[in-house]
């Protein structure tokens, strides 16, 4: 019977359903797509920073490195010659830098005690702002951290303490004559700054019998030019003495007292407490003179000092009233927040924030410039539309997008201010950490359904678009573990054209799998264990990638007593040839001892999708399968197949991909292995690369639904392949139900 040849179909992306579209593969495990067309085998991970083997630490630290990353962020300051890996474990938030130069260490804590996140919290975010960056989880005390060992408190949780004024004496002169600040008569409970009445400087009437009140209001200045809430109000009054009321035995004596006093006065104000870390100025404010507090000034306070320091506690006032000019702050520009804000985000100009578990619906914004100073009305509250609480917030381009439980928010700029409106009332997510900007592409995240892209903007008579984009996904997203989706975490890598995501499954709380995006062929495929034991996850938690980019793995390893698996510290993707290490760990004197061994690669997989060969009622004979792929060394690769949805794979055998140009010469390309003959990446062991054609002899039974699959732990670049079969003539018929007519 003449036999069919298909023909040729490009190795393409996942797509899990029962009729994909094109040329496409129902599973790919552990390869990546190659700029150069197929998918290739050649990656796997190994430590970030590079250790002495074996490697000596305490008892507590070694509790530390095997606790999992809850947190982990690249931050990249001054061009480039700064360049740190944030991250936290146990409670201890820390980062580490790759050249250690002539420090110590290459760990450096910056807080510790820190709230552990369970697995419905989101844990810490980081927000870059500038040149300080803020983190913050809703516990803690928020952090705006500066780089190497600069931390402060951010903002401002209570308002500046009320300051004190000293007592105004009206009876420091005794009689005219005397020169003014002469100390004869000085009252230890007060201050006497005296001016002449036609002085320029002083505070007050001058005239005797004259009512004078004032009231003083302070405010902090942060290194940010942030100005805090203004503090209550401090008062300061005085009387000047009158003819009768003066001391004196006779009335001579005693005018002569009230007239050496009628003057104008300075006023003293202390208790002027420092701020917090990062209070870099006091601002001083006054009202003008209030007389009886009827017929004089109002409560209108103006500006008269500063104090540029941070540490001085007093503060002499004389300035007249007619200097007075600008304004204080009202006590609506400036208020305190709570520290429970869960979220945050750097976007025009402003910080904001969001959450929390007092305030899931409310998002608030600084002074733009200010990222400090926020307003008591410069807040939306989102509760009044349905959607849950808010879970994210996310800067991108002209809008400001606000996730929650159940919808989609965006903030963008109007011709009055700010403006907060739905964009999706029945798409949400939890998965904080899944949300990344693909550049060219658009904000791709992850919820209980699946994988989400939003595209487009709000300018230009343009609408933000959400769109489903793991529709191909459709066997493993069923797998997630929706309560435990605020573990995912995800990372876009330029360097690799990815988009990562991390997550738990099947009831998990942990994240042991992966899913990637190629943003140039927007393929998907898998990152994890493909031997189906717990022994052999891939426990990433946590994921960033650095200045050059490099995909950067925080780890949850396993510790039994003995053995660490799959490795301790950041860990990098990488043309290693091995997944990571297993540690042992031995007991010397009272510390341990770590040696590192690299865990073998594991079987890698690309399944080509179940193929009916255009109808699934006729049966065919599968005869050969043949696939173009790009050689290096001489590996056997194993093709299996199966039939009919059926888990049961049959092996049709290996075949080597290299074909020898001198065969069992000694120039043949030598075999991808251990020992002292390893080939080397990009050196002269390896053959040019070329395109090889590999058949395997499958010659199945008849089957309705066909796929293979090539599962390998050696290196091989999968591009193209085409089926020969033959097909029957006749059509199967249906089986009858028992009973049915």
């Amino acid at each position: 019977m003449k036999s069919t040849t298909l023909p040729d179909k490009i190795a393409g992306g996942i797509d899990q359903r029962y009729f994909p579209d094109g040329d496409t593969a129902f599973d790919i495990h552990n390869f990546r797509y190659s700029p150069d067309g197929g998918w290739r085998n050649d990656r796997g991970w190994e430590p970030l920073i590079e250790l002495s083997n074996p490697y000596t630490v305490s008892t507590s630290e070694l509790a530390k490195i095997t606790s999992p990353c809850r947190f982990l962020a690249t931050w990249t300051r001054h061009n480039g010659s700064e360049e740190y890996y944030v991250q936290e474990r146990a409670g201890e938030l820390f980062y580490e830098f790759g050249n250690i130069g002539s420090a110590g260490t290459r760990k450096h804590t910056l807080a510790t005690d820190r709230h552990l996140p369970r697995s419905d919290e989101p844990g810490t975010q980081f927000v870059p702002y500038g040149r300080f960056a803020l983190l913050l989880n809703g516990h803690d005390e928020m952090i705006k951290w500066f780089g190497r060992d600069k931390t402060e408190t951010f903002g401002f949780t209570t308002i500046p303490p009320t300051p004190y004024c000293l007592r105004v004496q009206v009876d420091y002169n005794q009689q005219s004559g005397y020169g003014i600040g002469d100390p004869i008569n000085n009252s230890l409970d007060g201050i006497a700054v005296q001016f002449e009445a036609d002085d320029y400087l002083g505070l007050g009437d001058p005239t005797k019998g004259s009512v004078n009140f004032y009231s003083y209001r302070i405010t902090y200045i942060t290194d940010t030019g942030s100005e805090s809430p203004i503090s209550e109000p401090a008062n300061a009054s005085w009387t000047l003495l009158t003819d009768t009321t003066a001391p004196g035995t006779t009335p001579e004596a005693r005018a002569a007292y009230a007239d050496a006093n009628a003057r104008k006065m300075g006023v003293m104000l202390t208790g002027l407490e420092p701020g917090p870390d990062g209070t870099v100025a006091r601002r001083i404010y006054r009202t003008k003179n209030k007389v009886d507090g009827i017929s004089g000034a109002g409560d209108i306070y103006y500006f008269i000092g500063q104090i540029d320091d941070n540490t001085t506690r007093q503060f002499l006032d004389v300035v007249p009233d007619n200097e007075l000019v600008n304004e204080a702050p009202s006590s609506s520009d400036s208020v305190a927040i709570s520290s429970g804000y869960k979220y945050g985000a750097a976007w025009n100009g402003s910080m904001w924030m969001a959450g929390g578990d007092t305030t899931p619906t409310r998002l608030i914004y600084s002074k733009p410039g200010l990222p400090e100073q926020f307003g008591a009305f410069d807040y939306f509250d989102v509760g009044v539309r349905e959607g849950g609480a808010i879970t994210a917030l996310f800067p991108y381009y002209d809008v400001l997008l606000v996730f929650r439980e159940h919808a989609i928010d965006a903030v963008f700029t109007g011709t009055t201010g700010y403006t907060c409106t739905t964009i999706n009332q029945t798409i949400g997510t939890i998965a904080t950490g899944s949300i990344v900007l693909i550049p060219t592409v658009g904000v791709m995240f992850m919820n209980k359904d699946g994988f989400f892209l939003i595209t487009g903007g709000m300018r230009g008579g343009s609408s933000l678009n959400i769109q489903p984009s793991s529709v191909v996904l459709e066997k493993e997203m069923g797998r997630v573990s929706v309560n435990a989706l605020c573990r995912a975490s995800a990372t876009y890598s330029d360097k690799e054209k990815e988009y990562w995501c991390t997550y738990p499954v099947d009831g998990n709380t942990e994240c042991t799998h992966g899913a990637s995006f190629n943003a140039v062929t927007n393929t998907w495929s898998f990152r994890g264990d493909t031997t189906g034991t717990s022994a052999n996850e891939w426990p990433f938690s946590r994921l960033a990638t650095d200045s050059s980019g490099w995909i950067i793995i925080g780890l949850n390893p396993t510790y039994n007593g003995t053995t660490i698996y799959p490795g301790f510290g950041l860990q990098v993707w990488s043309a290693r040839n091995a997944l990571g290490d297993t540690v042992t760990v031995a007991t010397e004197g009272g510390n341990k001892i770590l040696t590192s061994v690299p865990n073998v690669m594991q079987d890698t997989i690309w399944q080509s999708s179940w193929n009916d060969f255009g109808d699934d009622s006729i049966k065919k004979r599968v005869l050969t399968i043949e696939l173009d792929a790009l050689t290096e060394g001489d590996n056997t690769i194993e093709l299996q197949w199966a039939s009919d949805y059926s888990s049961d794979w049959k092996s049709a055998g290996s075949v080597k991909p290299q074909v020898g140009d001198y065969v069992g010469s000694t120039i043949t390309d030598p075999t991808y292995t251990t020992g002292t003959n390893t080939a080397v990446w990009d050196s002269s062991k390896w053959q040019d690369h070329k395109v090889t054609r590999l058949r395997w002899d499958v010659n199945t039974g008849l089957v309705s639904n066909f796929s293979f699959r090539i599962i390998t732990s050696n290196i091989v670049q999968v591009i193209r392949y085409h089926t020969n079969f033959i097909a029957g003539s006749v059509k199967t018929p249906n089986t009858r139900a028992p009973g049915a007519m």
